[in-house]
């Protein structure tokens, strides 16, 4: 089972969220989104652990999808590529 955590949990956050959870072999972990109004809707929609530091979702997940701001997509990146998540 892979674990997903996802950046971003604006309106495409919450398509990609809907379409992890169509797969098999994917376990949903968590999400990370500083936006304490969006991240509550998710939390009682999904149920999911929102994580307060981007690094501690990168170390708890095998894959991260980047659903964030563009601005933030090449920072996040990094962060993943740098702990081996793709």
């Amino acid at each position: 089972m892979l674990k997903v955590g996802i950046f971003g949990t604006g309106h495409l956050g919450k398509f990609h969220l809907n379409n992890w959870k169509e797969i098999r072999g994917i376990s949903l972990i968590g999400f990370f989104d500083p936006n304490d109004d969006t991240a509550e809707e998710v939390i009682n929609a999904y149920g999911l652990q929102r994580f307060l530091t981007e690094e501690e979702l990168i170390e708890a997940c095998d894959i991260v999808d980047i659903v964030a701001p563009t601005n933030f997509h090449f920072a996040l990146c990094e962060k993943a590529v740098r702990k081996g998540k793709h």
